[in-house]
């Protein structure tokens, strides 16, 4: 058991393992899709499926665990993290199988339980470790350069590379307040193999309740949305239903756009509030929760934004939460919209779809795959 367990005995006993994960069962397939037409005020591309990786039976190196994390690395090969394989799997851009990276161990170069991964400015490949020590770092060949920072109690979680050596994440601390109660710091910052955050763009505290795994959540992990390009830029959105608005910040915190648009409010039906209750529950038990009381009571309405990403071209791709369908608003960097991008062939699955967009290209998987694990590889 982590320290970082032992400081949150419940409710953030769900962000690790004692060992390598397993894939959440018992979710729920959410079979209803909105069929609605798409407003837009500029014009609105398809994002085509162009290929898949990823099999249910076969070849080893294309059978994929839990899948926690995908990645284009500078040459535009496409990394994922297998978190019940405790490695990262290297495929091509069209998607053939090159190498696989680390494995499940204790020696130099494995690690147990990984929750991150990302590649950074300089093209390393950093792998989030806990249980193994901190942060991993490796070349784009697979050759392990060692921990560039140890972290063992409340690691970065969801790392982002940036440039340079840089990588941005959440990360949150508990600890007493002016008045001496527990209370919780959660915030967003910019890394340089450092230990602390060089730059923090967003900060918020709030009392530490173990019993209210909601507000925890919704607090942390769960209440906010951000990405990074290659010269440092972050850009953020709140999850919430009640407002759309974008921030993007330069490396050193400045504030340079703001992107904000009506906030379409659009209620869940019951059946969807059940099915994001069995699911946040259910994948918090398979990432070791289990045991534990755990009471999670989902927001009545969808998120104005469920999604960030930002590509080569100096275009945000901001993900619409109110429809099920992948939609995405693109602006550019004055905040000005570009167009509107849809994916009509994702299906029923689409609405648990994370989706990677950088430099490199598009690529998306189902955090709640209908049968098997794939990744798909995607075209404007």
């Amino acid at each position: 058991m982590s320290i970082f367990r032992k400081l949150l005995p419940v409710a953030l006993s769900v962000f690790f393992l004692t060992g390598c994960g397993e894939e959440a069962s018992d979710t729920p397939d959410t079979s209803e899709t909105d069929q609605i037409s798409i407003d837009s005020d500029g014009d609105i591309l398809e994002m085509s499926i162009v290929g898949t990786i990823g099999v249910e039976l076969g070849d080893s190196n294309y059978v994929l665990g839990a899948v926690q994390q995908i990645d284009h690395d500078l040459d535009g090969n496409i990394l994922v993290l297998d978190r019940s394989a405790c490695c990262v799997r290297v495929f091509s851009p069209s998607g053939e199988f090159i190498r696989q990276i680390s494995n499940e161990g204790d020696g130099p170069g494995e690690v147990r339980n990984p929750m991150s991964m990302t590649v950074v400015g300089d093209g390393r490949i950093f792998v989030e470790s806990p249980f193994s020590g901190g942060m991993h770092a490796f070349t784009p060949e697979g050759e392990w350069l060692g921990i560039v920072t140890p972290f063992y109690n409340n690691p970065p979680m969801n790392t982002i590379g940036a440039d340079s050596n840089a990588y941005v994440a959440i990360r949150l601390e508990v600890g007493p307040d002016e008045s001496g109660e527990l209370s919780v710091t959660t915030f967003i910052g910019r890394y340089e193999e450092t230990e602390e955050p060089v730059v923090k763009y967003w900060e918020y505290e709030f009392p530490f309740d173990p019993q209210n795994l909601t507000a925890l959540l919704e607090n942390t992990i769960m209440g906010h949305v951000f990405t990074a390009d290659r010269s440092g830029n972050v850009f953020m959105a709140e999850l919430t239903s009640e407002e759309y608005l974008v921030q993007g910040f330069t490396a050193e915190g400045e504030l340079f756009v703001e992107i904000e648009k009506d906030a379409e409010r659009v209620e869940k039906t019951p059946e969807e509030i059940e099915d994001e209750e069995v699911y946040v529950i259910a994948y918090l038990e398979s990432l070791g929760a289990s045991g534990v009381a755990l009471d999670y009571d989902p927001a009545p309405y969808r998120n104005s934004i469920s999604e960030i990403e930002v590509d080569g071209e100096e275009r945000i791709w901001v993900r619409r939460g109110t429809i099920h369908q992948p939609v995405f608003d693109v602006y550019d960097f004055n905040g000005e919209l570009l167009f509107t991008a849809t994916v009509p062939d994702a299906g029923d699955d689409a609405v648990f779809w994370d989706f990677n967009i950088d430099e490199q290209g598009m690529i998306a998987y189902s955090i709640n795959p209908e049968l098997y694990q794939q990744i798909y590889i995607l075209e404007l």
